[in-house]
């Protein structure tokens, strides 16, 4: 609640406690305040695995008796398969709820610097992001584009501050 009440009031917030004790549920709760808002919020975090841990984090919140809020959202991932882990997004057991575009469709998107029609949010690693801060690259237009006005929710965001090339971008 607290959160909600500094984003209305154009503001942030940090919430850092140790681990289990709810960060994810309160991602997940932005989250789906951004969406019924008619945001599409962007989420950043720092290996795609999380992308996972935050779908079924938004499943558990989900106060309809048959889960038909979290059936019904569809994220954008950014990220593409590759050695840093699998951005597949999968529930509690294992099932593959939500699949990568293919690279192609994913260009244009970037291209076009509009998330999908179709998408009800954004996922996406900070690595995604992460080159030299001075290089031009159709993610990060893609992503400065649609960051005005929209909910950024920084996950592990200790892992992008100081002076590393993710850090400058983020600024």
């Amino acid at each position: 609640a607290m959160t909600i009440v500094q984003i209305e009031n154009g503001q942030g917030m940090i919430i850092g406690d140790m681990t289990g004790v709810g960060k994810g549920r309160i991602a997940a709760a932005v989250l789906r305040y951004g969406i019924n808002h008619g945001l599409k919020p962007i989420f950043l975090t720092e290996t795609p695995g999380l992308f996972s841990d935050l779908y079924r984090d938004l499943v558990d919140i989900d106060p309809t008796q048959n889960k038909s809020w979290s059936k019904n959202v569809k994220p954008f991932i950014v990220n593409d398969k590759n050695s840093s882990g699998d951005p597949t997004i999968t529930d509690k057991d294992g099932n593959v709820v939500h699949k990568l575009m293919p690279a192609a469709t994913k260009k244009g998107i970037f291209s076009n610097k509009q998330i999908p029609k179709d998408a009800n949010f954004v996922l996406a690693t900070y690595s995604q992001f992460g080159t030299s801060s001075d290089k031009p690259s159709a993610k990060k237009d893609f992503f400065a584009a649609i960051s005005e006005g929209n909910i950024l929710i920084l996950d592990e965001s200790h892992n992008v501050a100081g002076q590393s090339n993710r850090g400058e971008f983020f600024k």
